[in-house]
């Protein structure tokens, strides 16, 4: 295939061998849909409208209160306060038409609703979904490609699951036994070089061990939680 627009930040993504290659395309998809939100696009009107309504879940307002743009930050909170006191509280008073036990349960669903939204989850999820469909085509027409996906340390369980629901509805039959087997056996062996790593992790706690050299075994335990939580292990 033709390298394009589409295929470049695939190709890049699995150029590289470090830990998941999803996860990796994720916090590529995240970095950038931070930098938009707190760049100009903070001064669109539907992109604000949208901050206003979603709001951010706490992992990413953890991250964008890092950023260095700090008053485009505390703009568009200003803004998803004054949003949450509009739809949590000021449409939800009771009147004639609502006794206060409804609109008591309305607020209460209101605020569940704007706390488990997020504007960056919905964007990196939307593109990450398009950035799939270039990959299946990708796996399916590239022999390249297939090796290259063949030669990841691993796929993390998350990930695994995304990778064999979603080509289940991508590929055709034959096609996709392949592709199962492919991610399949990347993400066994992965399973068992962190199984190993962390039974001898386990053993460097035997006194009878005091003194051995253990090689990277000192972050078996991180290794083996990024396997297990979908997140890049830093």
């Amino acid at each position: 295939m033709k390298e394009d627009i589409c295929t470049i930040p695939v190709n890049e993504v699995f150029a590289i061998k470090d830990g998941c290659p999803i996860c990796r395309m994720r916090k590529e998809l995240e970095e950038r849909a931070l930098d938009f939100v707190l760049g100009a696009a903070m001064m669109e009107t539907d992109v604000r409208h949208e901050t206003n309504r979603l709001g951010f879940c706490p992992d990413h307002l953890d991250k964008m209160k890092e950023g260095k743009n700090r008053l485009s930050f505390a703009l568009i909170l200003e803004s998803h306060l004054i949003e949450i006191q509009n739809s949590v509280f000021e449409r939800c008073k009771p009147n004639f038409m609502r006794n206060p036990v409804k609109s008591a349960k309305e607020s209460a669903r209101a605020a569940a609703d704007m706390f488990h939204s997020c504007y960056i989850c919905q964007r990196v999820e939307r593109s990450l979904d398009k950035e799939l469909n270039t990959f299946y085509k990708m796996w399916k027409d590239e022999q390249e490609f297939r090796e290259s996906v063949a030669s990841q340390p691993y796929f993390c369980l998350r990930d695994y699951a995304l990778l064999i629901e979603k080509g289940n509805k991508m590929l055709d039959k034959k096609r996709f036994a392949e592709f199962y087997e492919s991610v399949s056996q990347v993400t066994r062996a992965g399973l068992s070089v962190f199984k190993d790593d962390m039974s001898a992790f386990c053993k460097m706690f035997d006194y009878h061990n005091n003194g051995a050299e253990f090689g990277n075994l000192h972050d078996a335990v991180k290794r083996a939680i990024a396997f297990l939580n979908g997140k890049r292990c830093e």
